[in-house]
């Protein structure tokens, strides 16, 4: 279900002019009836436009949403983060816009930093920009820090690029980005699978130091998570094999088919291009004097005598 704000209202909820234009905010919510209202108000502020996608919430995400004069898209069963992801990517591909800041309803991502992204894409000149949470950085687990580290050795290795922190959700794409992304599939491997397909185009990726939200969870649960899936998303990056490469190997594919489609054309012999002229017969032997006599006598015979009369005049 897609639903749509009502018209703004001048002068109704004093709601300032957007900082960045052609900017869009993608809110993926999962039961934050505490907080949604305020990160949408928030998100108002900075961007043109502000898209909730509700994964099957069961409190009152969607109408706190409805009510702060956002674009709400829901699942009518919980499907995860990446199906949330997936819906807003389609979504999106219809529409008129410059960047998209993916955030979480939760409040752990603060959008005071999305002018930031915009900006740091524009010196850049990048398409996507990942947020780094290393402003207030005490709060985040060793374990995730470490986990981090792991990801971004691996990224590095592969693609060259440097993120300082994968497993941040906090990020910006622009439009040439989310017109040719894929589906992903795992929740695990979103990042791998954005950065195998800018590495795929060749797009600049850069990031961001971004600020930890107040709703930052820092549960061991949430550590151990963090490391299951920079483990899952190290071992995706270096055994799957190159986008680059795989081009390569369909053009040769597709090479191959085209020839073997083609009529196979035999090369033809000198002989056959030119029936008069015969092979030697003597290969690449050296001519005696009387070869080149009998070839002059052949010479002098073919030739008229009118002809014959007129080389004798000019050699007198």
């Amino acid at each position: 279900m897609i639903t749509f704000p009502d018209e703004y209202e001048s002068g109704s909820t004093g709601r300032k002019q957007p900082l960045s234009d052609g900017l869009v905010a993608v809110i993926l919510a999962y039961n934050d009836e505490k907080t949604i209202q305020n990160v949408v108000k928030k998100s108002l502020r900075k961007c043109e436009r502000c898209i909730v996608v509700d994964d099957g919430s069961s409190d009152r995400t969607v109408e706190l949403a409805q009510q702060s004069r956002a674009e709400i898209i829901t699942h009518v069963s919980t499907r995860g983060m990446i199906a949330s992801f997936n819906t807003a990517v389609a979504y999106l591909r219809d529409s008129n816009f410059k960047y998209a800041i993916f955030l979480s309803g939760s409040g752990q991502h603060e959008p005071g930093d999305m002018h930031r992204f915009v900006r740091m894409a524009q010196i850049r000149n990048a398409d996507i920009i990942c947020g780094s949470r290393e402003k207030n950085r005490r709060s985040i687990p060793t374990l995730t820090k470490w986990a981090n580290i792991l990801a971004d050795s691996c990224i590095k290795f592969k693609y060259g690029y440097r993120l300082n922190d994968p497993l941040c959700n906090y990020r910006m794409l622009s439009k040439k980005v989310i017109a040719t992304l894929p589906p992903c599939k795992h929740n695990y491997l979103l990042t791998a699978h954005i950065l195998r397909h800018a590495y795929g185009l060749k797009l600049r990726v850069g990031h961001l130091a971004v600020t930890v939200g107040q709703n930052y969870v820092t549960k061991p649960a949430r550590a151990r998570r963090d490391f299951k899936q920079s483990l899952y998303m190290s071992l995706f990056i270096l055994f799957t094999p190159n986008p680059s490469l795989e081009k390569k190997e369909k053009k040769a594919a597709r090479k191959l088919a085209e020839e073997s489609s083609k009529p196979v054309i035999k090369p033809i012999d000198e002989t056959e291009r030119n029936p008069r002229r015969k092979k030697r017969r003597y290969g690449n032997r050296r001519r005696s004097a009387s070869d080149i006599r009998e070839m002059k006598d052949r010479i002098m015979d073919s030739k008229s005598p009118e002809v014959l009369k007129e080389e004798k005049e000019n050699i007198l």
